[in-house]
């Protein structure tokens, strides 16, 4: 090989090393300026909170700012996706979105509260499982406080230890109080069998577990009918079955 081919030779091999260093060296500015405008334009300056009911903004916000948190839009968005966080024991779901680069919309969808008991002062939320999953000062007002249930401990986090199947009951009867949006305040227990609920100024008495799908649909009917009678009183719905409406009201 001649003098004048070498050279042409191992001038292109150095152009080429030249053009795949050129080209290197756009990625990594391209790739540099993407990242920077991500940075820069989805910035997170504030987080909206929609559908909440009984959690409010700020605790929310809280939540999402403590678990996962990353000051940027897409990010938040991206993590919450691949994760599926729902940050607080009553959420069921929180999907993130944007209008605004700079704000995180959290659209979260809340799980029904079984009941509470009232433990050392405290208020404990629990689940359709019986975990006891929340202690708070406060009592929510569309959360009956169930009483005459016995246990000896209350941890959060595990499944409240009460002998017999007194939770399927609760969630049966909340779901109930959900539905036919009834106003009341507490569930008792004289036994697994001898249920009352309280509803205002009335007592309403239901008996066993036997028709309680049914007994639940006509309490609203029920306390409609009596109000016009009387502001408190007994409602007693123990005899009531699927083919015998028997009901009485005794006055307060």
């Amino acid at each position: 090989m001649n003098n004048s081919r070498r050279f042409a030779l191992v001038k292109r091999r150095k152009n080429r090393k030249f053009h795949k260093l050129l080209v290197l060296l756009l990625l990594i500015l391209l790739l540099g300026g993407g990242t920077f405008f991500v940075i820069r334009e989805f910035s997170l300056e504030g987080i909206e909170v929609a559908d909440n009911i009984t959690y409010s903004q700020e605790e929310v916000i809280s939540a999402i700012r403590s678990d996962h948190y990353v000051d940027n839009t897409l990010a938040m968005i991206a993590i919450n996706k691949l994760l599926g966080d729902t940050y607080l024991p009553f959420i069921e779901s929180a999907s993130m979105s944007f209008d605004r680069p700079h704000i995180l919309k959290v659209k979260i969808k809340e799980k029904i509260r079984a009941g509470v008991f009232q433990y050392m002062d405290r208020n404990v939320y629990f689940d359709s499982d019986g975990i006891a999953q929340e202690s708070r000062n406060m009592l929510f007002s569309s959360v009956p406080v169930v009483t005459g249930v016995r246990f000896d401990k209350l941890v959060l986090g595990e499944k409240i230890p009460v002998d017999g199947n007194y939770f399927d009951t609760i969630v049966l009867i909340t779901k109930k109080i959900s539905s036919y949006n009834l106003n009341v305040s507490r569930i008792h227990f004289e036994s697994e069998n001898d249920i009352y609920l309280v509803s205002g100024r009335y007592q309403i008495y239901l008996g066993g577990t036997q028709y309680l799908e049914t007994k639940m649909s006509k309490i609203s009917e029920i306390l409609k009918s009596v109000s016009q009678k009387s502001d408190s009183g007994i409602i007693d719905m123990h005899l009531f079955t699927d083919g015998k409406d028997i009901i009485t009201f005794k006055e307060k």
